[in-house]
Formats: C-alpha cells, sequence, structure tokens
C-alpha cells in the first residue's frame, strides 16, 4: 500500500487533493490511501466501504482486513442511481421497473457480504443498499461517519484527462477521512 497526503495550501486549495496525489492514486497498480489534511476527527470505529456487486470483491476483501485489524464495525454501502447509464434517450420506468431494479441490487450486495461474512466471522458487518440521485455525493456524505473510506478505483481505458472516474474524483477531494484506492483486478 502507499499513503500519500492531500496537499492544499488553505482557502479552496486546502478542499482538494493535489496533483502529485491524484497522479498516484489514479496510476498504483496496488492500493493507495490518500489522507486529508485539516482538523483531528474523533475515531468512529466504522470502515466503510462502498461496494455494489462482484466486481467490487477486491475493495470489500481489503475493508474487511482493515476493518477487522482496527476492530472497526465494517459498513457496505451499495449506493446505485435510477437512471445513471440513460445518454440522451430516457427509457420510460414503471415503479415496478425500479422496485425491480432495486431489489437485484439489493440482492447482489446481499451475496457479496453473506460470502464476507462466512470470511469473517468475528467482524460486524452492516449493509445498506440506497437509491440515490448522486452516488459521489452519497459516499461523501456516508464517510463523515467513518475512519476511512474504502473504494474501488475504477480506471477509464483511455488516455485523455484523468483515467479516475468522476465519483473516485469526488470522494478523494471530498471525503473528511482518509480514502482507500483498491485497484480493480
Amino acid at each position: 500500500m502507499i499513503v500519500v497526503g492531500s496537499r492544499g495550501r488553505g482557502g479552496f486549495a486546502s478542499l482538494l487533493v493535489g496533483s502529485d496525489s491524484l497522479k498516484v492514486a489514479a496510476s498504483s497498480p496496488v492500493p493507495v490511501t490518500v489522507v486529508p489534511g485539516g482538523t483531528d476527527r474523533r475515531p468512529t470505529g466504522v470502515v466503510m466501504v462502498a461496494a455494489r456487486d462482484s466486481r467490487d470483491e477486491a475493495p470489500l476483501r481489503a475493508a474487511a482486513r482493515l476493518a477487522e485489524r482496527r476492530g472497526a464495525r465494517l459498513e457496505v454501502l451499495s449506493a446505485w442511481v435510477p437512471l445513471q447509464n440513460v445518454g440522451s434517450m430516457a427509457t420510460v420506468f414503471s415503479g415496478a421497473d425500479l422496485d425491480r431494479i432495486a431489489s437485484d441490487q439489493a440482492a447482489a450486495t446481499a451475496r457479496l457480504v453473506a460470502e464476507l461474512r462466512q470470511d469473517f466471522p468475528g467482524l460486524t458487518v452492516t449493509e445498506r443498499v440506497a437509491r440515490v440521485g448522486s452516488v459521489a455525493e452519497a459516499l461523501v456524505t456516508a464517510s463523515s461517519g467513518a475512519d476511512m473510506i474504502v473504494i474501488g478505483a475504477r480506471r477509464r481505458p483511455h488516455s485523455i484527462g484523468s483515467p479516475l472516474g468522476g465519483v473516485t474524483h469526488a470522494v478523494l477531494h471530498h471525503a473528511p477521512c482518509p480514502v482507500v484506492l483498491v485497484p480493480h483486478r
């Protein structure tokens, strides 16, 4: 694991992650922890992880190991936006369609958590599936009650702009606690 600080120089800049920290987070083949500067926070005894489906198994397991080592509780947050991949054409969804999608999302998260509970029997694990307007906002808000947040480092395959996605960028810039980025396998 690589640990870097977020580096701001007061005012608005102190709210942002420095370019060197972003470069390391965007390119590291190993987990990276970005520790924000600022005021000291009281420990909450919570490690939070963002996980939705089997693609998030590596971050989920890394978070479980961190929580176990710290003697903390693990909170799994599965936040999703109903129409996040619609583009310029919107499909009409009925309430039943959205309920089915929500049920499928909850089932995928429950399968991940059930396996985790078997592999980490002494760990207290809670899960929450939330339909939200913004995944980034939901993760940043929830991270205020955690000692750290673990997320998968989903990297874009093209070379234009930052390889980190918008949710990852937002969490790195705005989470009040350390952010652990775990590369997807």
